[in-house]
Parts: C-alpha cells; sequence; structure tokens
C-alpha cells in the first residue's frame, strides 16, 4: 500500500535547515521513514543544482533526492542525474529586467548552469555566492548583453533599493515573469509560471504522482506557489506572513521540530525526544 504522501518538497534556508544550518534530529529520522516508505524527497530552493548537491552532501542526505534548483525552474533526479525539466527564460525579456535594474543600480548575478555571471567578479556577494554553490564566476563585460538563456536572474541589495525595482518590474514585465524574494537581500526572477509550485507538477508529471499525493514545506516568499500546489503545504512557524497565510496549516519554528511534528502524522518514526 502506497504512503498517503508520495513526495515531500522542502524549501531549505529557514525550513529544512535550522540556525545552525544543520536538520533538526527528528528531521533526519523522518527522512529515513520517507525513505523506507518509497516516498521520494524534493530539495526545492533558489540554488542553483551544483550548490543543491553541494548541500545534500555536506548535510548526508543520501543521494536519491530530486533537486528542483533555481526557485523550480530546473528539475533534476539526482539517482539518475536525469534533467526532468528546464525552463529558461525568454532572453529579451532578461535583457530587459537586468538593463531595468542597473538603472536601479541593482547588482545583478546570473547563476547558469555551473558558471556564475557578474559584472564585478571581486564583489563579495558574488564570490559568496559562488562559492556556496560550487559556481566558476564568470566576468561579463555587460550583463544586459548577457548571450546566454538563464532560468533565473538574481538582484542583490537592501529592500530600499530593490523594493523600488520590484515596482516597475511587475508594472511593466508580470505578466512575463514571476518574482519573488527567497531572502531579505536576493529578489529572483524566473520565467511567468516556473517557481517551486511548477517543479511539483513537473515532477509529478514525469513520475505520475498526483498533486493530492504531494507535501510541501517552506517559510519564505519564493515558497508560496509551493505551499499553494502541493495537496498539503505546510508553512513553518518562523515564516512570512504571507508564506503562513498561502499555507494549508502552520507548524512550528525550524528550530523547534517543526517538519518532524507534521511528519510523524504519516510516517512511523520515533518522536520521543520531541516535546508536545
Amino acid at each position: 500500500m502506497s504512503p498517503d504522501y508520495q513526495l515531500v518538497a522542502f524549501d531549505m534556508d529557514g525550513t529544512l535547515l535550522n540556525s545552525a544550518k544543520d536538520l533538526q534530529p527528528g528531521t533526519r529520522r523522518a527522512f529515513e521513514a520517507m525513505r523506507a516508505a518509497g516516498t521520494r524527497i524534493m530539495l526545492a530552493s533558489g540554488r542553483p543544482i551544483p550548490g543543491l548537491k553541494k548541500l545534500a552532501s555536506e548535510l548526508t542526505l543520501g543521494q536519491d533526492l530530486v533537486l528542483a534548483g533555481m526557485n523550480g525552474s530546473i528539475v533534476v533526479d539526482q539517482a539518475t542525474d536525469r534533467e526532468i525539466a528546464r525552463h529558461p527564460m525568454p532572453l529579451d525579456v532578461t535583457r530587459a529586467l537586468i538593463a531595468t535594474a542597473k538603472k536601479h543600480h541593482v547588482m545583478v548575478m546570473i547563476p547558469h548552469d555551473d558558471q556564475l555571471l557578474v559584472e564585478d567578479s571581486s564583489d563579495t556577494h558574488a564570490q559568496h555566492e559562488a562559492a556556496g554553490n560550487d559556481l566558476t564566476i564568470r566576468d561579463v563585460a555587460d550583463l544586459s548583453e548577457v548571450d546566454v538563456q538563464p532560468t533565473k536572474v538574481l538582484f542583490v541589495g537592501e529592500r530600499d533599493v530593490t523594493d523600488p525595482l520590484l515596482d516597475e518590474l511587475t508594472r511593466d514585465y508580470g505578466d512575463q515573469v514571476e518574482l519573488a524574494y527567497s531572502s531579505p537581500l536576493y529578489l529572483e526572477a524566473t520565467a511567468a509560471g516556473i517557481d517551486k509550485g511548477s517543479a511539483i507538477t513537473d515532477y509529478g508529471r514525469a513520475q505520475g504522482i498526483p498533486l493530492s499525493r504531494v507535501m510541501a514545506f517552506g517559510d519564505n516568499g519564493n515558497d508560496i506557489g509551493m505551499l499553494r500546489t502541493a495537496g498539503l503545504g505546510v508553512a513553518m512557524g518562523n515564516g512570512i506572513p504571507e508564506a503562513k497565510a498561502a499555507a494549508d496549516l502552520v507548524t512550528t519554528s525550524n528550530n523547534d521540530e517543526g517538519i518532524a511534528r507534521v511528519l510523524s502524522r504519516y510516517f512511523k518514526f520515533d518522536t520521543s525526544d520531541i516535546p508536545a
């Protein structure tokens, strides 16, 4: 008999990872229980695929994960290394977004396959992003003339400069792109209709898993699509109000076994050390 949920998707920062950037003990036991039940585990992140592979290895999460990187615009089955979906942004739209960002003096980074395209490789944000995601920095003289078709564009800056950019991009290109904050510093753009929710749909369609048999956990703006799409969307107690409003239920925080408390209702594992 198949489990109630055949796919469980997790955002990373603020959700699967606690404040120490590790998994809670109950979550690790839940992973073992899901695998034993035959349920697939998806890591859904703004990170590129190389970054997700690096993080999964460092956290010893196994080699049988589904990786939904770049806010769901690329989906890879880690066990077979098969790319299930890729949704590039139209090049003309990409260039227009970047030109608008430059007008607002907002830094732009483009993760593409195993590279990070930037105009200033010495920038600390670029160096941090590349090192953390196993990417090679590629200097580009003018990103608004980019010569690759990326699946995500990343805008970097404090909210006082990125909020006006978001307003203009939403007004002028809101029907052509998805725009969401993944952190206070990162505003991210993907093609219209492409987000972590579409990643769940892509994988479910490829594997014959109905959305009603999918559970998703998230905490931030770029998780909202996933929380709405999954049969059961769970927002973390530390999540933003918009994520909680999009979810079917709200659990405790990423530091208080919020994931294990929910998964223990559907999978059998030891919860004796988790306070009621």
